[in-house]
């Protein structure tokens, strides 16, 4: 009689401390997951970004990465209120989350408009500034958020490297400066450079 109701109390415990530890496993995930998670829009953060950054650099091969930033994205803020910028951003964070899988991106958010799309096991450059090239006209073709009527483009730099070069923070400056060229270049051809709400 006394080794079954130990055989029962054991059982009990065993089974209370697994569904503890499942409920503490689950709460860890979602902690995890907030904390690789940008809170606006729900794609990878600088956290996540680090960490896809890791596990590309574990297979051969070359490694791009895209950095870009909406022009114009400061004028609208300050003209429209940033609920409205935040609304901009959701919808430019689904054409991405949409759009980037096609080119074999996957999309995070570091922080206001500024966004990076790795491409992981790329072929090369020309293939990396077609992938970038993909993205610019998807962001470009979005033309209405919250039944406004608006203008978007985005500036992408790219760069490409193998796997056993530069560290994360290297290509992000590379990448910086040539999305900056783009800018640049996108500006002096008046070709549209600006988020913007028609009127």
């Amino acid at each position: 009689m006394f080794a079954e109701a130990m055989l029962c109390f054991t059982t009990a415990t065993t089974a209370l401390y697994g569904l503890r530890s499942y409920r503490l496993g689950r709460r860890c995930s979602r902690l995890g997951h907030r904390l690789r998670s940008d809170s606006l829009t729900g794609l990878g953060n600088r956290a996540a970004l680090v960490a896809a950054f890791k596990r590309a650099r574990r297979s051969p091969g070359l490694l791009g990465v895209a950095l870009g930033d909406l022009n114009g994205f400061k004028v609208l803020n300050d003209t429209h209120g940033h609920r409205f910028g935040d609304r901009v951003l959701l919808e430019v964070a689904a054409v991405l989350r949409h759009w980037a899988p096609e080119v074999n991106m996957i999309p995070f958010r570091l922080h206001g408009d500024e966004f990076a799309l790795p491409l992981p096991d790329v072929a090369g450059h020309p293939e990396a500034d077609r992938a970038v090239r993909c993205v610019q006209t998807a962001v470009s073709r979005l033309t209405e958020v919250d039944g406004q009527p608006i203008e978007v483009s985005m500036a992408l730099g790219v760069v490409t490297a193998p796997t056993t070069m530069p560290n994360l923070s290297t290509l992000l400056a590379i990448a910086d400066d040539r999305m900056y060229g783009d800018k640049h270049a996108t500006r002096t051809h008046h070709t549209k450079n600006t988020v913007s709400v028609s009127q």
